[in-house]
C-alpha cells in the first residue's frame, strides 16, 4: 500500500532563495527512491517568486510541485495552515512542514522518515546562529512559556506529522504551529539537527517578530494563562485582605496604626489586581473568539497557480 508523503513550505518574497532551495530539496529527497508532493504555499509574494514558481521543473520524476498563492499576504503561520488544508485534500498520509530559506536543513529528512511510526516528529534545532539579543531574549521566552504552560519549546516549524494530526488541524486549526503540536496528546519524537545556513538575505524574524510570533504561541495556550492570572488574582486577594485585618487590628487594639501608607497600598494592591484579571482574561478570551471565527473563513484563501 503506497504512502503518500507531502511536504509544505510556505515562502514570502523568496527569489534569490526558492530555487536554490527546491534544487536542494530534490538533491536530499531523490535518493530516498519515495515521491514527494511538495506544497510551496506563495504568502502572495511581491517579488518575482510567484514566476520562478510557476516555470520550475524537477528533475526526478519522484516530486511534483504544486504551487498554491494566497489571495492576499496572511502571514507566517496561516500560509502554514493554507498548505495543510491542501495536504489534507490530497490525502496525504505524513506531512513535513520547513520553511524555505535554508534553515531547516532537508538533509534531515531522510531521518524524519524512519519514525512513521509516531504522529508528531519534531526538528529540534541544535547550533544556532542568530545575534547574542536574539538568543538571549528567546531563551528568555523559553522560560516564560516553560513557566506558564509546564512545557518545553524546542522546536520551531520544523516538523512530520501523520494523517490523524492533519485531520484534527483541518477541524481546528491554530494561531501559532508549533504550540499546536505541543499541547496535542500523540506520540511524539525528535531529531535534533544543526540549523542550516540562510541561502540569501536576512532573517525576517526580528525582535519585534519574535515578541509577535511568543505571544501567539500563549494564546494557543489560553486556558493556561487564565489559570495562571487567576492564581495571581487570588494571591493579590489574600494579600489584601491579610493587610486589611493588619489595619483593623492597628486602628482598633494596638492603637498603632500610621496613617495613610496601608490604605494607599491596599488601593494599589486592588488596582493591580484588577487590572491583571481584566486585562488577560479579557484580552486571551477575545483573541480566542477572533480565532475561532477567523477559523470559519479560512479555508480556500488560496489559488492553485501550480499543480
Amino acid at each position: 500500500m503506497s504512502i503518500h508523503l507531502a511536504i509544505v513550505t510556505p515562502c514570502y518574497n523568496e527569489e534569490k532563495s526558492i530555487i536554490p532551495f527546491l534544487q536542494s530539496l530534490e538533491k536530499n529527497l531523490a535518493p530516498t527512491g519515495q515521491s514527494f508532493s511538495i506544497i510551496v504555499v506563495d504568502d502572495c509574494s511581491q517579488d518575482d517568486t510567484p514566476t520562478l514558481l510557476s516555470s520550475f521543473r524537477f528533475s526526478s520524476l519522484l516530486l511534483t510541485l504544486q504551487v498554491l498563492r494566497l489571495k492576499f499576504n496572511m502571514g507566517h503561520q496561516s500560509a502554514i495552515y493554507q498548505g495543510l488544508l491542501f495536504a489534507h485534500e490530497i490525502n496525504s498520509d505524513f506531512v513535513i512542514v520547513m520553511d524555505s530559506d535554508g534553515e531547516d536543513d532537508p538533509r534531515a529528512i531522510p531521518s524524519i522518515l524512519q519514525h512513521q511510526k509516531f504522529d508528531i516528529v519534531e526538528v529540534r534545532r541544535g547550533r544556532r546562529s542568530e545575534s547574542l539579543s536574539f538568543r538571549f531574549l528567546y531563551k528568555v521566552y523559553k522560560m516564560i512559556f516553560h513557566f506558564i504552560t509546564g512545557k518545553s519549546m524546542n522546536y520551531g516549524n520544523y516538523c512530520m506529522i501523520n494523517k490523524s494530526i492533519l485531520e484534527r488541524i483541518t477541524f481546528t486549526a491554530f494561531i501559532h504551529f508549533p504550540a499546536y503540536l505541543l499541547k496535542q496528546k500523540a506520540t511524539k519524537t525528535y531529531l535534533l539537527f544543526d540549523r542550516g545556513k540562510r541561502i540569501e538575505g536576512k532573517s525576517k524574524m526580528g525582535l519585534q517578530g519574535l515578541l509577535i510570533h511568543s505571544f501567539k504561541s500563549f494564546v494557543e495556550f489560553g486556558e493556561d494563562l487564565l489559570m495562571l492570572f487567576l492564581k495571581i488574582f487570588v494571591v493579590i486577594v489574600m494579600v489584601i485582605l491579610v493587610l486589611f485585618a493588619d489595619i483593623l487590628y492597628q486602628k482598633l487594639i494596638a492603637h498603632t496604626a500610621i496613617l495613610g501608607w496601608t490604605s494607599t497600598l491596599l488601593l494599589g494592591l486592588f488596582t493591580i489586581a484588577i487590572l491583571c484579571i481584566g486585562f488577560f482574561v479579557t484580552g486571551i478570551l477575545l483573541l480566542n473568539l477572533i480565532h475561532q471565527q477567523n477559523n470559519k473563513s479560512q479555508k480556500d484563501l488560496y489559488s492553485i497557480i501550480k499543480k
